[in-house]
């Protein structure tokens, strides 16, 4: 059925409904001589304002540079931090299976390991872009006793870390390694680069200062290149007199020696294995300074270490020529040499201004 058939037809009137009054055309010319009174007011308040910045950026550049001191910071690192509820595994020999939170404001690994190479002569290299981007080196101390460092040089190693002494874990003593002044000679004839480290059995900020100093002192004949490491061990010897140390005062200690070693310019690093590293340091104060991580390879596999690392100490059973037996083995992700001249030419600059 048709709707349409049963509706009432309406009838529309229509009224006729007068336009309204035209008005007279506006004459657009009378609008020129206010877009141009605006304009120029405009014109003249910005002039004002820009006269003011520069005026007030030039005062604070003449202040600055005549109460500043200062250089540019070289940091070749590009950081990514962790998310939130990101976990690390660990496999502790007491507790068995842990899973510990990822601390979020301390520089995660930005690096690809697929790139890592373990070559036939056991040396790890890594690769950017096809390119060697990485450097091979050695740790020594007196245990290595002579070593022909002609030979070492010629046998690949770019770098050397000397232990420039230890303290003792039950006298508390400081000493100095014994071969340490032959290996910094032998060393930098040979064209190594040359870093060190310091055993610490430290309890206190005060001794870790101490054996801070007592190394800068030892190092101020040589050119040192390479970190200055803070390498504090759990002895496991009942006699230790750290055994107690808790990760607070350890931490402290650390900040310690590191601070003292930036203030006498040269570069801190800390030194450990995944365990010292996650449960005995607090990273959180500690992600400012490189570190170097301990620990050995069994056939080809990256290092288990979840924050950034600039040296990676893989094996210590290493084979190098002009040193008879085993000696650590290390591959550095940062090119050390390329900072430390960089530096040293920005260092330069500043000494020649301020004369």
């Amino acid at each position: 059925m048709n709707e349409n058939e049963n509706r009432s037809v309406k009838t529309l009137k229509v009224r006729k409904v007068q336009p309204p009054p035209q008005k007279p055309p506006f004459d657009k010319k009378l609008l020129l001589p206010v877009f141009a009174g605006i304009t120029l007011v405009l014109f003249i308040v910005l002039f004002i304002i820009i006269g003011t910045l520069s005026s007030k950026i030039t005062d604070l550049n003449d202040r600055l540079s005549e109460s500043e001191e200062y250089i540019n910071a070289v940091n070749t690192r590009v950081y990514k931090y962790a998310q939130p509820g990101d976990v690390i595994y660990l496999s502790d020999p007491t507790y068995g299976d842990t899973w510990l939170p990822v601390l979020e404001d301390v520089p995660v690994n930005t690096r690809d390991y697929s790139n890592l190479s373990l070559n036939e002569d056991n040396r790890y290299t890594y690769y950017v872009n096809g390119e060697k981007a990485s450097f091979t080196g050695i740790d020594v101390s007196y245990f290595q006793e002579d070593i022909d460092w002609q030979k070492v040089a010629a046998d690949g190693i770019d770098f050397v870390i000397l232990r420039a002494g230890y303290r003792g874990y039950e006298t508390g003593k400081i000493n100095e390694d014994s071969k340490f002044e032959e290996y910094a000679k032998g060393a930098s004839e040979a064209g190594l680069d040359i870093g060190v480290y310091f055993y610490s059995q430290a309890l206190t900020e005060e001794e870790a200062k101490a054996e801070a100093q007592f190394v800068c002192e030892l190092l101020e004949p040589y050119e040192i290149a390479y970190p200055v490491a803070f390498d504090w061990e759990v002895t496991g010897e009942e006699a230790a007199r750290t055994n107690d140390i808790s990760p607070e005062t350890l931490t402290k200690c650390a900040l310690a020696f590191c601070n003292e070693i930036a203030a006498a310019g040269y570069r801190p690093m800390l030194y450990g294995n995944l365990r010292m590293a996650l449960l005995k340091f607090d990273l959180r104060s500690l992600h400012q300074y490189d570190f170097w991580f301990a620990q050995y390879k069994d056939g080809h596999h990256p290092p288990e270490y979840p924050y950034e690392l600039s040296i990676w100490q893989y094996a210590s059973d290493g084979k190098v020529d002009g040193i008879s037996g085993d000696v650590d083995m290390n591959i550095s992700f940062v090119d050390y040499r390329s900072e430390y001249d960089a530096l040293q030419k920005i260092m330069g600059t500043q000494d020649k201004t301020e004369e």
